[in-house]
């Protein structure tokens, strides 16, 4: 009898111990709020505070060079085709995000919302591509049910967020995948309004920055086969320069 109740103090202990471990874990993988992701994934992608940012857009032997810089609810992007400079801009709005055309004068004008897959210079990349606009859509949600959460080997939270005007770009949603870890934004789904994946963007490397920050160094572009979501047909990457504080 003294051996059964030693047993059972044995038991108890370890059932405690079980307990308390679970609740360090839970503590430990409380889910962040989504927005604070997006937030992250933008200012590893787009938004780099006052700094000119340039880099090249890749389609096997073409190379179209490009720019962007940040100005407060304004981000400035530039490309060169036939050795001129084209710009569009893309306004932050509370809950979206528009892109204009701007001319040789500086005159801004809204674009249309059926250019914003418009190709850019000969590449699969289109204006909403450069622009990244879906990572500045809000009221997105973590989803830790029903969906891969390891991209590259790394634990990842993933974000999902719904477009607010689904009639307006190529994507009704996405899915991003943020190393848990370190925050490495690591994967972009696309999903177009038939629910199917449209194009996946991908960061292959990145770069730290002097002040300790981090920004991509390269990002693939994958569009997908829309009777095949599975197959890629086309394959472009946004490769950035060095950036120096």
């Amino acid at each position: 009898m003294k051996a059964m109740g030693m047993l059972k103090n044995l038991l108890c202990a370890a059932a405690v111990a079980l307990a308390a471990g679970a609740g360090v874990y839970a503590q430990e993988e409380e889910t962040p709020d989504a927005n604070l992701l997006l937030k992250a994934m933008r200012d590893m992608t787009v938004s780099q505070g006052n700094r000119d940012v340039t880099g090249t857009i890749r389609k096997n032997k073409l190379k179209v060079p490009f720019s962007l810089s940040a100005r407060g609810e304004t981000i400035v992007f530039q490309y060169n085709q036939d050795n001129a400079w084209h710009r569009f801009d893309a306004r932050i709005k509370e809950k979206n995000v528009d892109l204009l055309q701007v001319d040789a004068k500086g005159q801004a004008r809204v674009m249309a919302a059926s250019s914003y897959a418009q190709p850019i210079a000969g590449t699969d990349v289109c204006y909403e591509d450069l622009s990244l606009r879906f990572l500045y859509w809000k009221d997105g949600k973590v989803v830790t049910e029903g969906v891969e959460t390891r991209v590259k080997g790394r634990d990842c939270w993933v974000v999902q967020v719904a477009n607010p005007n689904p009639s307006t770009g190529q994507f009704a949603w996405v899915r991003l995948w943020v190393d848990k870890e370190n925050g490495t934004s690591w994967q972009i789904d696309g999903y177009g309004r038939d629910g199917k994946l449209k194009k996946r963007f991908s960061i292959t490397s990145v770069q730290k920055l002097s002040d300790g920050t981090w920004f991509f160094k390269q990002m693939k572009v994958e569009v997908r086969n829309p009777e095949n979501p599975d197959r890629t047909v086309a394959l472009d990457y946004l490769e950035m320069d060095d950036i120096k504080k």
